[in-house]
Formats: structure tokens, sequence, C-alpha cells
């Protein structure tokens, strides 16, 4: 397998937003055949070459221009180094095909609520994250769906787990001291989402401390706590179906309300 390959496959294994290049015609003096590829990360850096100089940089910066947009891009790029020399003119036609990876979810906390959420969430179309300070291994029969499960030392410091850019994050510890900072932890990684389990009560000191800590309301109102659509589940596996619902209506920018209720007008105009 090919370093390109290779770094493709690590990059999708954490989430890291990525482009491929690939050279699909050549005329003239090309620097590079046909097939040659190069891999393109979010923040400009590469692996592999299409040839160098001033083509190259314009592939790249083409190629993070798609990983923003994620529309694909065939662009030709000519070079004349020498006007004198027609046979000089250098032209490389490559797709750009920016990398549509599976958005990443991590639970903090391996608990009941968790394992109900894992295989919603997986059939769902989530790639699936279990970040747990206790031993799990009584119990990985439970959270045998999830892709990766991964102890840690403390929900304070999550530095060591690779983090993919824009993730879901729900905060579900064993402890309301772990959910804190796990929201500690979580927040400055400007998530996508995140989602707390608990009540009113706990949310009061864990929002208080926030504050102390430079956060505005502003910011904490963008918490979805408490966690999950209010559809009256009760049981893991229905509070798991809620959650990833929710999520599902970030993702698609969607306020998760009753389609009846949006219909209601257009089907009984009067």
């Amino acid at each position: 397998m090919s370093r390109i390959y290779e770094a493709l496959i690590e990059a999708e294994k954490e989430g890291i937003p990525c482009a491929l290049a690939t050279v699909v015609g050549t005329i003239g003096c090309a620097p590079r055949g046909a097939g040659t590829k190069m891999l393109i990360y979010g923040d400009g850096k590469t692996e592999g070459t299409v040839g160098g100089g001033r083509t190259e940089q314009q592939v790249i910066g083409d190629a993070l221009a798609a990983i923003r947009s994620g529309a694909p891009l065939l662009k030709v790029y000519a070079e004349d180094e020498d006007p004198q020399k027609a046979d000089c003119v250098k032209s490389l036609s490559v797709f750009i095909e920016p990398q549509d990876f599976l958005p990443r979810l991590y639970l903090l906390g391996a608990g009941h609520v968790a394992q109900g959420v894992i295989p919603i969430a997986k059939a769902a179309g989530f790639h699936v994250t279990v970040l747990d300070t206790r031993d799990t291994s009584a119990y990985m029969d439970r959270l045998a769906l999830a892709d990766r499960v991964i102890r840690i030392e403390s929900y304070a410091d999550l530095s060591p787990v690779p983090i993919a850019p824009e993730g879901y994050f729900v905060l579900c510890t064993s402890s309301h001291k772990g959910d804190g900072e796990a929201l500690a932890s979580v927040l400055p990684l400007q998530p996508a989402y995140v989602g707390m389990l608990g009540a009113k009560h706990k949310f009061l000191p864990i929002f208080e401390n926030m504050r102390k800590l430079g956060y505005t309301d502003e910011q904490l109102k963008e918490i979805y706590a408490p966690v999950g659509l209010d559809i009256g589940g009760q049981t893991p596996a229905e509070i798991g179906i809620g959650i990833t619902a929710e999520l599902m209506a970030v993702r698609y920018g969607r306020d998760g309300g009753s389609l009846r209720e949006k219909r209601r007008a257009s089907l009984f105009p009067d």
C-alpha cells in the first residue's frame, strides 16, 4: 500500500479534514504523470507531490477551498516556462476530491446512556468513540459497536486522544465532577455539538464554574442541557434515540420539531 493511501486511512481514522488530488492528464513536459496523487490536509500540510513549484501551490490552495466547500473540483493548471519553446508548456489536469468522513461522536462516559446511544448513533452514520476513566473490560460486549473505546486518566485532559475538528460530544460521565471537567476540556475544541446528561441542580454549579473560566452565558446557552429531544423516553435505548435524533437535527440544521406541525398549514389552509 502506498504512503498516500496509508495517510488517507489514518486521516479517516482520526477524522482529519483532507482532500486527495490526482493527476488525471498531462500535456508537454509535465513534472508528474497521470495517476500521481497528493494528499492535502486542512491545515495546508501535504503528503506526496504533484511536481512542486507554483503549480503545486495552486493545487494546494484549490484543495483547501474544496475542503471548506465539500465540492470536488477538476482543474487544468498550465505554466509556460519558456515562451520561445512551445514544447516546454506543461499542463496538469488535476481532480481534487475532498474526503467526506463520517461525523465524529465522542461519548464521555461508558455507562448505560452511552450504551444506549452507541447502536442508534452508528445506524445514523456516526463514527463513535467512547472515553472513560474506568476499566470497561467487564462490559465491553455492550460497547462492541463503538468504533473505539479509550481509557483516559482524567476528563480534565483529553490531549492524549486524537479529536477530530467539529466533533459531537455527549457528556455522560459517572459523576458531576467528571461532567464538569469534561465540559471544560471540550468547549475549547470548538465542537459542533455538546450535550450534557442531567438536571438543573447539576448544571447550575457547572455553569457557574465555566463563567469563572471566562465563558459567557451566550456561549453556555449553546450547550444542549439536558441532552436529547423530548420524546418521553425512559430506558437507555429510548434516551439514546432522543439523543441521536438531536444530533441529527444539529447536523442537518433542523430544529427537531414535528413535521406534522410544519406541514399543517399547507394541508389545512383554512
